[in-house]
């Protein structure tokens, strides 16, 4: 009875319908990854430095603090440099009076020369002093914006929009242009950049697919490699390989809007 009762169970079941589902065939991108190891690297990096000597007067912004390009970071004394700009203005008055004379003198005596008074050679010379004259007006006047160029020097601004940090200068105290160490470090955070290695093995493949114009997805993942923490491009290969890796370096931009990455990170 029992082996009639599974033959029988066996029957219904062979008699069941068997469900079965449908789907369009479609063509997609089949996505192939390559994993390496790679470290964030700020996408620009700028050490600001005095380009002028004198005391520091201010340091307008906080560290960690985000800054615009542009923005003033810290002011220097500017009167001795001011007081440079007077001189150099004066020094361009006194040779104004000296060469508006020897101009008139030169037509004086080109007149006389004229009437058969004087010789060429007297008119000449009268000549040459006011060109030479004409020479210092414009020496002045180059001393002039020299100076001027030295007063703005003396507004210290950001030449990259990012983030600064710690001060290495307090205000106060007398900086040179020739310091080693400069004021402060900004720091491009946003996009961002991660340095990372590819096999040469695998670098035809990643070249034809740069070449015929597709841009190449980066995902970077924490130490882990369990939290995706960003996604970017592939920006470009180093121009040569490492013999002794066997690798090319690579770099990806991120955008890092949210600031998932931070300089000299660890990613994946």
């Amino acid at each position: 009875k029992e082996n009639a009762d599974a033959a029988s169970k066996t029957m219904q079941a062979a008699n069941r319908a068997v469900p079965v589902t449908t789907a369009t065939v479609m063509s997609r991108t089949m996505p192939i990854y390559l994993t390496e190891l790679g470290t964030v690297t700020a996408y620009n990096t700028v050490t600001i430095k005095s380009r002028v000597d004198g005391q520091l007067l201010t340091v307008n912004v906080r560290e960690g603090q985000q800054v615009q390009q542009g923005q003033v970071l810290a002011t220097i004394d500017p009167r001795p440099y001011e007081a440079s700009v007077a001189q150099a203005q004066g020094q361009l008055a006194k040779d104004q009076a000296t060469a508006d004379y020897a101009k008139a003198e030169a037509g004086r005596y080109s007149a006389l020369y004229a009437a058969g008074v004087v010789s060429k050679d007297s008119q000449q010379v009268q000549q040459s002093s006011a060109g030479q004259s004409a020479g210092v007006l414009d020496a002045d006047r180059a001393a002039i914006q020299a100076a001027k160029v030295n007063v703005a020097y003396t507004r210290i601004t950001s030449p990259i929009t990012g983030v600064v940090g710690l001060r290495q200068v307090d205000a106060g105290n007398i900086v040179h242009a020739s310091d080693a160490n400069g004021l402060l470090v900004i720091t491009q955070l946003q996009p961002i950049a991660v340095i990372f290695t590819i096999p040469e093995d695998q670098l035809p493949t990643v070249i034809k697919t740069m070449r015929e114009g597709h841009k190449l997805v980066a995902d970077a993942y924490d130490r882990s490699e369990t939290t995706k923490l960003a996604t970017g491009t592939l920006l470009t290969l180093d121009n040569q390989i490492d013999t002794t890796t066997g690798t090319v370096k690579a770099k990806a931009v991120f955008d890092n809007k949210d600031g998932a990455l931070f300089p000299n990170q660890f990613v994946n």
